[in-house]
């Protein structure tokens, strides 16, 4: 084995073995993935409104007083008022959800990535899935109370716990796509993990889509019941129709299975993996890779204030915030599907092509966005930038020919965990200069987030 071991590292570069491609994979795990993702968009701006609305409430101490007038176009100077004040509360509010789903799963990455090379990864993707279940149902019963009781939306921060430490996005993430790694090769790699970021950008955009016409028809706890449901079919399609990538050894009982989980064992081999060296400035390119990733995700985790900032600077509601989301993501949808199979297939564009083509949409987006004073001007940037989402099938591809295959789930999983950090960063940062500037210039915020991608440019360099 340490043979073998030493083999590897010495392997040149690019000079991966060929490894064999699993037909018909993508149409298992891509269905399911889209479930996953559309339960998750249906709700997630319709929290944050509510945030926006309970924490009014609590201010007012009833719900009487203009808070239904919040966030609506014809907004009256009290509402106005209110919104000056509520927002950033808000914003703590809802940055700390960020916060917790973030730093948590961070961690828990470190050790169920690893985990999965030995005890599968639908295990891994299960066990985040049912997290967010459990938290959406108790999204549900709060929102349900509030129409009873005046309830802080610090409980929404509390509801979260379950898909926090049952790994949320970075275990999720970390598993479907050590899986597409295990059932595809160095030729089809980048377009399947396009056509994977397709599926999941899908998922968001129809969730998105449908929760601008229904946000005034139903309530939150309607919306996260029909998330939940959502999430359990998602569930069920995992157990039923995905197969197995990893030979699981079947003598091992549940309980070892567990008990392996937090072994430092697993944290140790992750460490060596990315500290040792490697021929022609490998474990550099493997750390160059993994912080343009964090950057990005530094960047985009103010997505909650950028629908704060819509309120506030173009009077949006949620269904207009939701409808041009919806844009935006189908757009990035069509450059994950199609866009770089035309790049890779027609054009001859390299992965380290895309990864510069995407960061330089992602700063001009921003510059756009922070420049705009009309909304339109949003839908604008969203059709001049339609490759910013390319970077993550592009890294991911460069990372899995750098890598020995068993390697590379490790490295993942490292990659999510860093991106999932970033929000500590951010969360201060961001909803600092958010509120700050909310008097003056809101669009502050913004500008400062381009520093992210001069710099990925110099990365990429």
């Amino acid at each position: 084995m340490e043979k073998n071991k030493r083999v590897g590292e010495k392997t040149s570069l690019l000079g991966r073995h060929h490894q064999e491609s699993v037909p018909g994979s993508l149409a298992r795990i891509g269905p399911m993935v889209f479930l996953h993702t559309l339960g998750w968009s249906f709700s997630e701006v319709k929290l944050t409104d509510q945030i926006v609305y309970q924490a009014c409430v609590v201010h007012l101490g009833s719900a009487e007083g203009g808070c239904s007038r919040l966030g609506q176009d014809n907004v009256t100077t009290i509402g106005t008022q209110l919104e000056q004040v509520v927002q950033p509360f808000a914003a703590c509010v809802s940055m700390s959800i960020v916060l917790l789903t973030s730093v948590v799963p961070a961690l828990a990455a470190l050790f169920f990535g690893p985990w999965s090379e030995r005890f599968g990864r639908k295990p891994v993707i299960a066990v985040a899935s049912v997290g967010y279940l459990l938290s959406y149902l108790l999204i549900a019963l709060i929102g349900h109370l509030s129409t009873y009781y005046i309830v802080t939306p610090w409980f929404y921060v509390a509801a979260n716990i379950p898909v926090a430490f049952l790994g949320g996005f970075s275990v999720f993430n970390a598993g479907i796509f050590s899986y597409m790694n295990d059932v595809s090769n160095e030729n089809n790699r980048t377009v399947r993990m396009g056509a994977l970021q397709g599926f999941t950008i899908l998922g968001v955009l129809s969730g998105l889509f449908a929760s601008s016409w229904t946000a005034g028809a139903i309530t939150i706890t309607t919306s996260f019941l029909i998330s939940s449901a959502i999430q359990l079919v998602s569930l069920l399609l995992l157990i039923f129709l995905m197969r197995e990538s990893v030979q699981v050894d079947r003598s091992v009982q549940t309980r070892q299975k567990l008990a392996a989980i937090f072994k430092l064992d697993r944290v140790r081999d992750m460490k060596r993996t990315l500290l040792q060296d490697r021929p022609d400035g490998g474990r550099t390119i493997v750390w160059f890779l993994i912080a343009i990733g964090g950057m990005v995700e530094l960047a985009t985790a103010g997505r909650v204030l950028f629908f704060l900032y819509t309120r506030h600077e173009f009077g949006w509601n949620i269904q207009q915030y939701s409808l041009w989301l919806s844009s935006e993501f189908a757009v990035i949808m069509l450059g994950n599907l199609f866009g770089i199979l035309a790049l890779r297939k027609l054009f001859r564009v390299s992965d380290l092509g895309l990864l510069l083509l995407s960061t330089v949409n992602h700063l001009g987006d921003f510059l756009i966005k922070g420049f705009a004073r009309q909304g339109w001007q949003l839908y604008l940037t969203t059709f001049l930038t339609p490759f910013k989402g390319i970077d993550g099938a592009a890294a991911r591809s460069l990372l899995a020919k750098i890598l020995p295959q068993d390697e590379v789930s490790r490295t993942y999983a490292m990659d999510l965990s860093v991106k999932a950090l970033t929000p500590l960063v951010s969360v201060f940062l961001l909803t600092s200069i958010y509120n700050g500037t909310l008097d003056s210039d809101p669009s502050v915020f913004l500008f400062v987030t381009c520093l992210a991608f001069v710099l990925n440019l110099g990365l990429v360099g």
